[in-house]
């Protein structure tokens, strides 16, 4: 091997415009294809490891319209989210039939610390029950979270994360300060560390990804409720309820606005909390006027995710679009190694000569493409790391995402290993094929 090794780097030197040239092409191909990669990884990656095999999203359809306006809202056609009325979020909070479960709903408002002059901030405030954080793993720094009892008295407490304390207090040590929401004032009891989920699949109707958008405070729905917090927008709105529903501001009671996530070991608790959603539906007296069908669903957070369609599909093609320039940049390759390698007929002829078996020249050549490709590895790394820079300059929402962890490091090398031995079986193969007699003449 180290013969081998020796040969393959001379040969490198004895033509050293053309292994430029190689180990640039595969340096822009692999960092382009890498590039994509990367952003295409974190996308798809597991957002809550260890967690998600076991969420499910519960939804049952109790909007008191006809079927053909079930998904529009001010005339105005909306995205099904899956969510629910506040209603029937109560009824299955009560009936308690998951191991964890809350409904939820992340609310852009106005958020305030102590005193009336305290400066204004606008952030994300996640509304929800007191299950949300045992069953997310959401981790505290300091203090609590809330009990369901909390819940029911509509107790105005809240627990914010560490960087929100340090924006509205100037310290992490917020437990027991007010903090104020809407038009009440609530209690912090809690702090928790940053809590950002990619994607924020429990409620996709706020946003999908992006690293600077997070929940920073949670608190009660119904305290929320209470102190005058819209839970803006809707999936869809009774026909019989009050008509002063927006997009920006939404009445909890009569419109599907929250997200109904739950907790459940297995298979079979999962089948069985379907058949309680349908069975739950059914027991709705109220919609056998408006000709609905009963409706329920319980879908995990995979399934969730793909039809909602959350990688953009511009990710998708353009991951294909720099394979297929990583396989051009591969035959460029190949046509430089074989040219390169017919160029020592001579030489090869006069070793088989001597007696080198075919292997060994196959062998030697392999090595010296693959030792090519290697180095386009090595320079192909500062360029994956450029790469994510300018993704991020498009600002798409979720290119801030991008960026390399050890495991996409080592698939870089082991991507330029696999194209140097994929690029150089042909001309190796081919250059061990030379005929002895014909070269030794010509010399």
């Amino acid at each position: 091997m180290r013969y081998n090794l020796t040969l393959a780097w001379h040969g490198l030197k004895r033509y050293p415009r053309s292994t430029v040239l190689a180990v640039i092409t595969v340096a822009m191909g692999v960092a382009a294809t890498m590039t994509t990669l990367a952003l295409l990884h974190q996308l798809t990656a597991d957002p809550l490891p260890g967690r998600s095999g076991h969420l499910y999203l519960a939804w049952v359809d109790t909007v008191r319209a006809k079927p053909q306006q079930s998904q529009s809202l001010n005339d105005i056609t909306v995205q099904n989210y899956h969510r629910i009325k506040w209603d029937d979020a109560q009824a299955l909070l009560h009936d308690h039939r998951a191991i964890w479960q809350a409904p939820m709903a992340s609310v852009f408002t106005e958020i305030r610390g102590e005193g009336d002059q305290a400066k204004k901030h606008r952030n994300y405030v996640l509304a929800t029950t007191s299950e949300f954080m045992p069953m997310f793993g959401v981790a505290l720094r300091s203090g609590r979270g809330w009990t369901a009892a909390e819940d029911q008295t509509h107790a105005p407490v809240a627990v914010i994360d560490s960087e929100m304390a340090q924006t509205l207090y100037g310290t992490a040590d917020a437990v027991g300060r007010e903090l104020r929401l809407g038009h009440g004032v609530f209690r912090v009891i809690g702090v928790s560390a940053p809590f950002s989920l990619q994607p924020h699949f429990y409620d996709l109707a706020a946003f999908s990804f992006g690293d600077q958008r997070r929940d920073q405070v949670f608190a009660p729905v119904s305290a929320l409720l209470d102190a005058g917090v819209d839970l803006a927008g809707s999936d869809a709105c009774d026909e019989d309820g009050p008509k002063k529903t927006t997009l920006f501001e939404t009445d909890a009671a009569h419109c599907s606005s929250l997200s109904y996530w739950v907790s459940l070991p297995d298979s079979k608790a999962a089948s069985d909390f379907h058949d309680y959603l349908q069975h739950y539906v059914q027991n709705q007296q109220a919609l056998a006027g408006y000709g609905k069908t009963s409706r329920a669903e319980l879908t995990g957070v995979g399934a969730w995710l793909s039809r909602q369609n959350v990688v953009p599909d511009n990710v998708r093609l353009n991951a294909w679009l720099a394979g297929s320039f990583l396989l051009l940049c591969m035959a460029n390759v190949a046509g430089l190694l074989a040219a390169r390698f017919l160029r020592r007929g001579a030489e090869i002829g006069i070793r088989r000569a001597l007696g080198a078996p075919r292997a060994a020249i196959f062998q030697q050549h392999v090595f010296e493409a693959v030792l090519i490709c290697l180095l386009g590895g090595v320079l192909a790394l500062p360029l994956t790391l450029f790469g994510p820079w300018t993704l991020r300059l498009q600002d798409s929402g979720f290119t801030d995402l991008a960026h390399l962890d050890p495991a996409m490091f080592a698939a870089l090398f082991a991507l330029a290993l696999a194209v140097g031995v994929i690029t150089g079986w042909l001309p190796a193969w081919r250059a061990s094929r030379v005929e002895p007699g014909l070269q030794v003449k010509s010399a």
